[in-house]
């Protein structure tokens, strides 16, 4: 869908908007970002937005919560060939697959919205073909930052 290979850290959540972005340009006065839909609709994310970058979304677990793009990996290696469930699946099919891929996941919250929105967007990456490679020092550092929330 992309004619270049989009990374991970360059995608992001738009709080009230559906899908995802790419930044394609962000300095300390401005974010421009475009959907990653068959739009590319491109705007302007003002003060009053809140943008997440993917990279910095946790999912809670028993411990403490496991980065985003580690959950995203285990899904793509797990499942190449696609995934065995999909937004329409019932809620207990929704929480077995979180299991399969993060055994760990807080039962008390974590959601199965949270699970149809993990997988709305890993539809999108793996249409985009995006990266889930980290920037070598930002991972370990960003994965703390935030983590999924029973509102998402």
């Amino acid at each position: 869908m992309s004619e270049e290979t989009v990374q991970i850290k360059d995608v992001v959540a738009l709080a009230g908007a559906p899908g995802l972005h790419k930044i394609l340009k962000a300095d300390e006065k401005v974010i421009v970002v475009e959907s990653m839909d068959e739009k590319k609709k491109r705007q302007l994310v003002k003060g009053n937005m809140v943008a997440t970058k993917l990279m910095d979304v946790s999912i809670y677990t028993d411990d403490d919560s496991e980065p985003l793009v580690n959950v995203l990996k285990t899904i793509r290696e797990k499942y190449p060939e696609g995934l065995p469930v999909n937004k329409g699946s019932s809620k207990d099919e929704l929480m077995d697959f979180l299991g399969e891929v993060l055994p760990s996941y807080d039962r008390e919250k974590v959601y199965p919205s949270n699970v149809k929105k993990l997988l709305s967007w890993y539809e999108i990456l793996e249409a985009w073909q995006v990266s889930l490679e980290l920037p070598a020092a930002e991972g370990e550092e960003s994965a703390k930052e935030e983590t999924a929330s029973s509102e998402e």
